[in-house]
């Protein structure tokens, strides 16, 4: 699994989800994994309906396309010769 990109998305509340994705980006970087800029905190407050439902706020929907284009961009720069 060496040298993969990863993208991070944390949910909780915005401390905990960021802390949560802090502590990821540690991990991931242990084995091999290197972890785009971009991350998406969801919020159960503002992103769930009664905590369970998953309906994310309008203005995720441009982060999360961020995120998915700069994991694409890296693994493809993390791709052995011939093979991107």
């Amino acid at each position: 699994m060496d040298n993969k990109a990863a993208g991070c998305v944390g949910y909780g509340s915005q401390v905990s989800g960021s802390r949560a994705l802090d502590h990821l980006r540690h991990i991931a970087s242990a084995v091999q994994l290197t972890a785009v800029h971009t991350q998406v905190n969801l919020s159960l407050t503002t992103d769930f309906e009664t905590f369970t439902t998953f309906a994310p706020a309008e203005g995720h929907e441009a982060t999360l396309q961020q995120l998915l284009t700069e994991v694409v961009t890296l693994t493809d720069a993390l791709a052995p010769p011939g093979r991107a």
